[in-house]
């Protein structure tokens, strides 16, 4: 390594990778849902400043030289199977590297996130490398940046990333989705998997055709979606006490949103049916033991041992029956019920032609969203989602450019019908507007009927310093205002949200500071962390204020 890499501008790059230079959020987070894998930082010799070539950066962010207090973190981003990713120089002032600068393999961008700290981008050159940059070649596509810190730390930022991924030719933005994983079990038993099958397609239907119909109906005319409730419903909590907590949380924030607002909202339960979760890694390691990660109670058990994280199909026949069992505890409560649509040994079997309208309703729930790590045009999820006529979902991370969200409605509403397709927008709060306002701009151009709904959970997880998955309320915050924001300026109603809560006095998520101590009193999650009720019905205020003051009126596309 003798210098800092210099970038030419290039006359044109693929969208998704002019994405990538000029994002202002954590990079490794947005790898992260592109490659659908973690990423680990393997930490290289620092060089020292004075043996680089000068970069004109240095004295944009540090001011003019000399600069004997800095130093320098060299690490390369590496996937899953050990592929290099991207390679970084972070230079930051020795007193700033207590405060932010990780230890061991934690990525950088992690490592902040955890902080909990204010981050201010500042994009200084982006393009194409003039030279080769350590095993990254000449051409690969990088950038220089800033980060201003809140709590005054400053750091100089060059990454170089390794064009097999985030490729440089206009025929891909991205490694292509579709050889990533399809996350379904490895069922070790493949008579017993296909005779749960055939149990589940003779199954009773736990959702009505007229039901789901009705929610579409529904969906279709101006209305807003308060769509909520567990990360992952587990089998021991699904209690009747434990339900209704959970309705009437959502009743009120409902009912809070609907008078304050004026808005007609219409509640729908991540419940009866959320039994399933996608992991980012296969393993789960816990000191020096590995084990398959816990994919939810209607595949393994979330005990940490071998025998519990076996997948085992007759979880999907619990599964079927503690649905049926919260469908009778919601029974009159008019709040309608959804899942991710992950397990396609679950929900093909429930999938039946109609006699009524010769469609395919799928009858395992109201609404089936399919997830960021399955969205892939030629993937298994969009084409079961393509099939039944039921209202559906699809969550878009901050890697889905434009004509991909596109792609994926000509594939799903061909005919634009509204109440059909909901998108479900996760950005995490530094991208929450501008990802927001890039694909709102595309949909309003060619007057898209489809919803868009802000999930501002699953793009702010953060770890505590004892290593709790969290979510702070200054983020979540802040990425609901910026989803408002892109709505108003481009003209397109706030369709709704989308939140992980619990009806139950939960310590997971921090409303300010990151507090190990705090967390550790009731925290419940099987999975990721969920909103108490103060802090549910707190958002539910801010949301009806953001609806008052967006415009145009709650009115969808015809």
């Amino acid at each position: 390594m003798s210098a800092y890499p210099v970038f030419a501008e290039p006359p044109s790059l693929p969208s998704a990778t002019r994405m990538m230079l000029r994002n202002e959020g954590s990079t490794t987070v947005l790898l992260q849902s592109l490659m659908d894998s973690p990423l680990f930082a393997e930490v290289l010799p620092g060089p020292d400043p004075a043996d680089l070539r000068t970069s004109g950066h240095l004295t944009d962010v540090f001011g003019a030289g000399p600069h004997a207090d800095l130093r320098i973190r060299r690490s390369r981003l590496r996937d899953r199977t050990g592929a290099v990713v991207s390679e970084n120089l972070i230079t930051f002032r020795q007193a700033d590297a207590a405060h932010v600068i990780p230890r061991g393999d934690t990525p950088f961008g992690l490592h902040t996130r955890s902080l909990g700290l204010y981050e201010r981008r500042r994009i200084l050159a982006s393009g194409l490398t003039v030279e080769r940059f350590g095993l990254l070649p000449a051409d690969a596509p990088g950038r220089a940046y800033e980060i201003a810190f809140s709590n005054d730390a400053t750091v100089l930022v060059h990454e170089v990333f390794n064009p097999q991924f985030v490729t440089t030719t206009t025929e891909a933005g991205t490694r292509s989705r579709a050889g990533l994983p399809d996350h379904q079990p490895r069922w070790p038993d493949p008579r017993e998997t296909a005779r749960v099958r055939r149990v589940l397609a003779h199954a009773d239907p736990l959702v009505p055709m007229e039901e789901a119909h009705a929610l579409r109906t529904e969906l279709a005319g101006p209305s807003f979606l308060l769509q909520g409730g567990d990360c992952a419903e587990t089998f021991a909590d699904n209690t009747p006490r434990a339900v209704r907590n959970r309705v009437d949380l959502l009743r009120a924030m409902s009912e809070r949103i609907a008078q304050a607002s004026g808005a007609r909202v219409v509640t729908v339960g991540r419940i009866a049916g959320q039994y399933a979760k996608p992991r980012s890694a296969p393993v789960e390691r816990r000191g020096d033991s590995s084990l398959p990660s816990y994919l939810g109670d209607a595949v393994n058990s979330a005990a940490f041992t071998a025998a519990g994280r076996i997948p085992d199909p007759r979880n999907l026949l619990r599964a079927y029956r503690e649905s049926a069992k919260t469908l009778s505890f919601l029974s009159g409560s008019e709040i309608y019920s959804s899942h991710e649509a992950l397990l396609l040994d679950y929900e093909l079997p429930q999938t039946r032609l109609s006699p009524v309208d010769g469609a395919r309703w799928a009858h395992s729930g109201h609404l089936l969203w399919i997830g960021e790590r399955t969205r892939s045009l030629t993937g298994p999820h969009i084409a079961f989602a393509s099939s039944v006529a039921n209202p559906i979902a699809v969550k878009i991370g901050p890697g889905c450019a434009p004509d991909e969200l596109l792609a994926l409605h000509a594939v799903l509403n061909p005919d634009n019908v509204p109440g059909r397709l909901t998108f479900i927008l996760r950005m995490g709060r530094a991208l929450a507007r501008e990802r927001a306002l890039e694909l709102l701009t595309a949909a309003s151009a060619i007057g898209l009927a489809d919803r868009f709904v802000c999930d501002p959970m699953h793009g702010n997880g953060v770890t505590s310093p004892g290593g709790i998955k969290t979510r702070t309320m200054r983020a979540i915050e802040e990425e609901l205002c910026g989803f408002f924001a892109a709505c108003r300026e481009t003209g397109t109603p706030p369709g709704g949200v989308h939140l992980e809560l619990s009806g139950d006095d939960v310590t997971e998520c921090v409303d300010v500071d990151i507090d190990d101590t705090w967390l550790g009193h009731r925290y419940r999650t099987s999975c990721d962390p969920r909103l108490n009720p103060s802090q549910s019905l707190h958002l539910a205020d801010l949301i009806a204020t953001l609806l008052v003051t967006t415009t145009p009126a709650l009115s969808l596309t015809a």
